[in-house]
């Protein structure tokens, strides 16, 4: 009786047990997404005489494997993972090592951080982008004290007034390697003097990696440039001729016209003062006593640290003639993938949305937004997604935020293009680009740059939301929406004209190009 009344009990306790705790099973997903952010601790190629070879990729001790055919964004370039090996400089080079990894014989002198969004798929983490920086983040300000015309070599600080380097002072210079000898300026940096030539690896010289050819300015849009975007420079002499003192007046606002501009009265209504002497064909040097915002790479040379600078931002306004030479750039961006119909509605929330803004030169003009479509073979062809609107709190400044639906994934006869990895912003020349034409090369102006546009990576992709009450399945990264993955793409001036698909695929199958399955 005991026995019995023992094993009622154990079976009832089974029972309790089964319904309190569900199998595991109830709670698997087959794709789950991930994104990580974090230092590189550990970077290795699957084949390095790939240019397209796959990786493995280490960040906060998570292992993420990179597809073959990936391509990896920077600041200012775009890398397969191979060419980031290839590219790499000095020791790094000489031990085949990334030159960005904590775990290399010579780690960088500060961690470099990877942006990585994904799919967990069977029990695998699978990229699906990635972009790496010295922390993306990472900015800092200060001064112009002094400029080194001979080496392009600046010191910033505190002080407004200092004309010489003191203590506390950084010491930072433009990464701008010398223009190849298909740039009409070829031997020159885009914006001042170009880098030295890398010293011969010597006694494994740690110093040999800078500055690093992998995160440079663009030299195909003026990161270096006034809070308007007009181009800025860094003098190569007193009087050097594509950095020309007469385009800067003391003022810190001007015009490059011969006669003033007069903002609309929402903008105070006070006039803006002409430069007569300015020529808009040209760059605007930076100057002693320019406060300045900069972003770049640590690096050293035989005088010690010094940072190696991809975008500067000087505290001027420089407007442009209204209807003449005008230059714009593109400062944020976001676009929206949508997602499969089966996941939207009550479990996730699937925006088809864009939100654009930047800076204009010639606020006057009307700035158009395009999507950049590239597919394997193929050059750029730009999509005209909309005209922005021009008046904004600042003068100068756009910006176009549609509605939720945007119809940025399709073009005007309802044909799927996708989510777009670059998007360009146009000043009307007088009227839109037709869909399909080729990103212009021309007008060609301030040292080699095309005005009048710019073009980037697109800031941040709005993936399929979960909503509702928490705690259920996250939908994956609708990866299969971004055209230039889920049908590849191309990196023409790369010498890689063709990239297929993704492969291993970061989802649940070999996927069918769609926004909406």
């Amino acid at each position: 009786m005991r026995v019995m009344n023992m094993l009622s009990a154990w079976i009832v306790s089974l029972l309790i047990l089964a319904c309190v705790i569900e199998p595991p099973e109830a709670f698997s997903q087959t794709v789950t997404p991930f994104q990580l952010v974090g230092h590189i601790q550990r970077f290795a190629l699957d084949n390095p005489a790939d240019p397209l070879s796959g990786a493995k990729l280490t960040v906060n001790g998570v292992e993420v494997l990179l597809p073959k055919n990936l391509v990896i964004q920077l600041p200012a370039a775009y890398f397969t993972a191979q060419q980031l090996f290839e590219a790499a400089q000095g020791v790094s080079k000489k031990y085949h090592e990334s030159g960005l990894a904590l775990s290399d014989k010579f780690p960088p002198l500060a961690a470099f951080e990877a942006d990585v969004s994904g799919n967990i798929v069977g029990g695998v983490y699978i990229a699906g982008l990635v972009s790496i920086s010295q922390q993306s983040l990472n900015t800092s300000a200060g001064f112009i004290h002094q400029i080194d015309t001979a080496t392009g070599m600046m010191c910033v600080g505190a002080s407004p007034t200092a004309i010489a380097c003191g203590p506390g002072d950084t010491r930072i210079r433009l990464n701008d390697p010398s223009l190849d000898a298909s740039d009409p300026f070829a031997g020159d940096g885009r914006y001042g003097r170009p880098n030295p030539t890398p010293p011969p690896v010597a006694a494994d010289d740690p110093n040999s990696r800078y500055p690093d050819p992998r995160f440079t300015v663009d030299q195909g849009n003026p990161t270096v440039h006034a809070l308007t975007g007009y181009p800025m420079c860094v003098p190569r002499a007193s009087n050097d001729p594509q950095c020309p003192s007469q385009n800067r007046l003391p003022e810190l606002t001007f015009v490059m016209d011969s006669v003033d501009l007069v903002p609309p009265v929402k903008f105070g209504n006070n006039s803006i003062k002409a430069c007569p002497l300015c020529d808009s064909n040209r760059q605007a040097p930076v100057r002693v006593g320019d406060y300045i915002t900069y972003a770049g790479t640590r690096a050293r040379d035989t005088q010690g640290d010094f940072l190696s600078v991809h975008t500067l931002v000087v505290n001027v306004g420089i407007y442009t003639k209204p209807g003449g030479r005008a230059y714009v750039t593109l400062e944020e961006s976001l676009l929206g993938t949508r997602g499969p119909v089966v996941d939207c509605g009550q479990a996730a929330e699937c925006q088809d949305r864009l939100k654009v803004e930047g800076f204009t030169t010639d606020p006057s003009r009307r700035v158009s937004v395009y999507a950049v479509d590239v597919v394997p073979g193929g050059t750029p062809k730009v999509r005209l997604l909309h005209s922005t609107e021009k008046d904004q709190a600042v003068f100068g400044r756009f910006r176009y935020v549609p509605p939720l639906t945007a119809a940025t994934l399709f073009d005007f006869n309802g044909n799927l293009k996708g989510a777009t990895r670059e998007l360009m912003v146009r000043i009307d020349d007088p009227a839109p680009l037709p869909d399909g034409s080729n990103v212009p090369s021309a007008p060609m102006s301030a040292h080699g740059l095309t005005a009048g546009l710019y073009v980037a990576p697109v800031g941040e992709y709005i993936f399929p939301e979960p909503t509702g009450v928490q705690g259920g399945p996250q939908p994956a990264l609708n990866f299969q929406c971004l055209a230039f993955l889920a049908n590849g793409w191309a990196l023409p001036d790369s010498g890689l004209p063709t990239i297929p698909r993704l492969t291993p695929w970061p989802g649940l199958a070999t996927p069918t190009f769609s926004c909406t399955q």
